[in-house]
């Protein structure tokens, strides 16, 4: 099982996020395209490339919070798209085998006695533009044995949302990626849905949650890190620690080390 460390908002240089993966002996580094110094024009993928060539790290990258590939403006969906399109033709030359992204939710209007979900409202046409555009993707990524995976960001309970994942999932190389903090801000409701296409988890996110406060120090919070990544383990899922500075990414991997993998 591959266990991997997220880009740091704290660092501004690729060189500090290897440097780091190599002190605590992980396996991989999960860029962020919310990060400027992550852009993909601001990394050299051959740069990249060399890099897992000499220190066996790999490279995992995790698309824009935002990316909506369902927006119902033609032209704003069209350039996500082509983001990815681009972050494909990257990852080919870079070596990297994963893109994670979101799945939004939406607008949402609030009205007196209940939300009104504009995608849920016009679910049809949410759809249709989710499921083109990323089945313009995944012919790419099957082209090139690249996963595009989804990730949970409590919000896999809605019923248009999941109506758009079971098309989704249904494509060549598209997945599902589990956020086990989101999951659990969301009362456990993602998992509802995980759980019942565990099959299709191609990825996991793992950090500790204290009440409603994800990216929490692992076995610091409320969540059993233990059952979870021996979860992992055993479908041999890579997973990345969440956890969003150095100091308590140097502190989940000091208690992961000594913790033993028990339910």
């Amino acid at each position: 099982m591959k266990i991997g460390m997220p880009a740091l908002v704290e660092y501004t240089s690729l060189t500090q996020l290897v440097n780091l993966c190599l002190e605590l002996k992980l396996n991989f580094i999960e860029l962020n395209m919310n990060l400027p110094y992550n852009f993909i024009e601001n990394i050299n993928p051959i740069e990249l490339k060399n890099i897992t060539k000499e220190t066996n790290i790999e490279f995992t990258m995790h698309m824009p919070d935002e990316a909506d590939l369902g927006t119902f403006y033609n032209s704003v969906r069209e350039g996500y798209v082509k983001l990815f399109s681009d972050t494909f033709d990257w990852a080919i030359e870079s070596g990297v085998k994963l893109l994670n992204m979101h799945i939004i939710e939406g607008a949402k209007m609030t009205l007196p006695d209940r939300k009104v979900y504009m995608y849920e409202e016009y679910c049809d046409e949410y759809i249709n533009n989710f499921t083109k555009s990323i089945d313009f993707l995944s012919k790419k990524a099957k082209k090139f044995n690249i996963i595009l995976a989804i990730e949970n960001s409590s919000n896999f309970d809605k019923s248009y949302i999941q109506k758009t994942l079971n098309k989704a999932i249904k494509l060549p190389n598209v997945k599902l990626t589990w956020d086990v903090g989101h999951d659990a801000v969301s009362k456990f409701t993602d998992s509802l849905y995980l759980m019942q296409h565990k099959d299709d988890i191609a990825h996991m996110h793992i950090h500790d949650v204290k009440g409603k406060k994800d990216h929490q120090v692992l076995f610091e919070g409320d969540l059993n890190i233990s059952k979870l990544i021996k979860f992992a383990e055993t479908k041999n899922i890579p997973i990345l620690i969440e956890v969003k500075t150095v100091e308590s990414l140097k502190k989940s991997i000091k208690k992961l080390n000594k913790k033993p993998l028990v339910c």
